[in-house]
């Protein structure tokens, strides 16, 4: 039985996908990559740590200056353009349906905290969560870690928890707390097939809801 819900933002809350992909290419051709990205080959090619995932598009390691070049670029380029990306189809009314079940909510994202917090507050968002935690560091790791302290602050049980994210990190975040997931393909950075793979998976996040809903029971 689950009793909280931590959700994702980027991807899960937020239909942003197309907007990391640009931003991604972006950052790319400053550092002379060519030959565009597209969705598919993003999701095909996407794994934390992200230095590793850029690795991979370039075709060779990233050295320290070209990580922070990449990083400063995709930064500007997203925040740039990062108000005009709309909430998935239905966050409202997850928010609200997970609220009147009595479950309780927060949110824990790799966005930076800063601007995190500053888009809840924009977006009116931010009042419906107990905490709320972006990356504070900016090395582009995994979840697991950011997870445990998150759940640690909150002083919740992992096994009464249920995180609803996007991506196969967030599913090896939980598997590494002990809480359950549940992944939404909408607007993944992965196919929807690797999600399967690893967790439950669904379309919507209306059928994300109908599943955090069951897990109460």
């Amino acid at each position: 039985m689950v009793d909280h819900v931590v959700w994702d933002w980027n991807g899960t809350l937020l239909a942003d996908v197309h907007l990391v992909v640009d931003a991604t290419a972006a950052s790319l051709h400053a550092l002379g990559v060519t030959g565009g990205l597209d969705l598919a080959r993003y999701r095909s090619t996407f794994r934390r740590p992200l230095r590793g995932f850029y690795a991979d598009l370039v075709g060779r390691p990233v050295d320290d200056d070209e990580w922070r070049h990449l990083d400063g670029v995709f930064g500007r380029h997203y925040r740039g353009a990062e108000a005009g990306a709309g909430l998935a189809d239905g966050a409202r009314a997850a928010l609200a349906a997970v609220a009147d079940a009595g479950l309780g909510q927060s949110l824990l994202s790799m966005l930076g905290h800063d601007q995190l917090c500053a888009t809840l507050a924009r977006r009116g968002l931010i009042n419906w969560f107990a905490r709320v935690d972006g990356d504070r560091h900016g090395e582009g790791g995994g979840k697991a870690a950011g997870l445990a302290a998150h759940l640690d602050a909150l002083r919740l049980d992992p096994r009464r928890v249920v995180l609803v994210g996007d991506t196969v990190d967030d599913a090896a975040a939980t598997a590494a707390v002990g809480c359950a997931c549940v992944l939404v393909a909408e607007h993944s950075t992965h196919h929807e097939t690797d999600l399967s793979a690893v967790a439950p998976s669904v379309a919507t996040l209306g059928e994300a809801v109908d599943h955090v809903l069951r897990l109460r029971r």
